[in-house]
C-alpha cells in the first residue's frame, strides 16, 4: 500500500474509533448518544463495560496502521502523521507542525483518555449472578462459570441489573485488561515511532 492509502484506512478508523469513544463517554456520563448510535448499550457501566474491547481493538489496529506510516514517513516527525483533510497542507509550517500534532492527540490520546475512564467505570462495578442472584465483584473468579448482569449506576438492587450486559466475572475482566494492555502498547509504539529521532 502507498503512504497515501494506509492514510486513508488510518482516517476511516481512527474517525470510527473517535466516534464510538465519545458516544460511549456520553452515556457513561448519563447522556444520549450523538446521532443515535445503537452499538451502544443506554445503561451507564455496561456502556463503559462493551466500550472497552471495542475501543481497545480499534486503538490496535489504527496504533498499528499509524506506527506502519511512521516508519515509512520520513526523517520529520510532523510528516510521519497521516495528512487529515488536507493534502497539500505544508506540514513543515508552524500552522501545519500543530495541526498535525492536534490530529495526533484527538485520534490516539482522546481514545486512550476514554479507555481510562471506562476502566474506571468498569473496576468497581458490581454484579448479579443469574443463579442465587447474590451481588459480587467483576473480580469474582469463583463466580466465573455462572453468567451475571452486570449492574447500573453502581447500585446494588436486582431491578437494575436484570436486563443488563451479562458478563463471565474475572474471565471477561482479564480478557479487557489484555485487550487494553496491548492498545496501550500498540499506542506508545506509534507515539514513539513518530517522535523518535531521525538518524
Amino acid at each position: 500500500m502507498t503512504q497515501v492509502q494506509i492514510a486513508k484506512v488510518w482516517l476511516v478508523l481512527s474517525l470510527v474509533l473517535l466516534y464510538y469513544a465519545l458516544n460511549s463517554w456520553l452515556v457513561s456520563q448519563g447522556g444520549n448518544e450523538i446521532f443515535g448510535v445503537k452499538l451502544i448499550v443506554s445503561n451507564q457501566v455496561p456502556a463503559a463495560m462493551i466500550a472497552i474491547p471495542i475501543c481497545g481493538v480499534l486503538l490496535i489496529c489504527t496504533s498499528w496502521i499509524g506506527r506502519l506510516h511512521a516508519v515509512r514517513g520520513g526523517d520529520l516527525w510532523h510528516r510521519r502523521i497521516p495528512i487529515v483533510g488536507f493534502e497539500s497542507i505544508d506540514t513543515a509550517s508552524k500552522e501545519g507542525r500543530l495541526y498535525q500534532g492536534f490530529m495526533l492527540v484527538v485520534f490516539s490520546l482522546l481514545p486512550i483518555l476514554a479507555m481510562l475512564h471506562f476502566w474506571r467505570i468498569f473496576w468497581s462495578a458490581e454484579v448479579m449472578l443469574s443463579d442465587t442472584k447474590a451481588f459480587t465483584t467483576i473480580w469474582d473468579w469463583s463466580a466465573m462459570t455462572v453468567p451475571a448482569r452486570i449492574c447500573t449506576h453502581h447500585q446494588v438492587a436486582e431491578e437494575i441489573c436484570a436486563g443488563n450486559a451479562t458478563i463471565l466475572p474475572g474471565l471477561e475482566p482479564l480478557i479487557f485488561a489484555a485487550i487494553s494492555v496491548a492498545a496501550l502498547v500498540l499506542a506508545v509504539l506509534h507515539w514513539f515511532e513518530v517522535f523518535r529521532k531521525s538518524a
